[in-house]
């Protein structure tokens, strides 16, 4: 595996268990369903993280060049996805009984 291979799962698994930690403790902190969380919280923490990985993708073309660079938006951005499809898949149905997928 090359330095790119090696940022991207690095960079990955990093933000897919700092993102999932992040999200489970906003989510079950204070006791709230979601949607009682969406009424209280900004804006930026009701979107789904994985949507936050879309522009992060549209800049890796521009950067490919730089290897460690790209293997870092790259991996951050596979990250996201996979921390937000762990968490209504895995996390959210052994916990509340549901996927809680919702649009938006």
């Amino acid at each position: 595996m090359g330095i790119r291979g090696r940022a991207v799962m690095l960079w990955g698994l990093a933000v897919t268990v700092r993102a999932e930690a992040v999200t489970a403790y906003l989510r079950f902190h204070n006791g709230l369903s979601a949607g009682e969380f969406n009424r209280t919280a900004p804006l930026a923490l009701q979107i789904h993280h994985m949507f936050w990985s879309v522009p992060l993708l549209a800049v890796v073309p521009f950067v490919w060049r730089r290897v460690r660079l790209s293997g870092a938006i790259l991996g951050i951005s596979l990250g996201l996805i996979l921390s937000d499809l762990l968490h209504h898949f895995v996390v959210l149905p052994l916990t509340v009984g549901n996927t809680g997928w919702h649009w938006p």
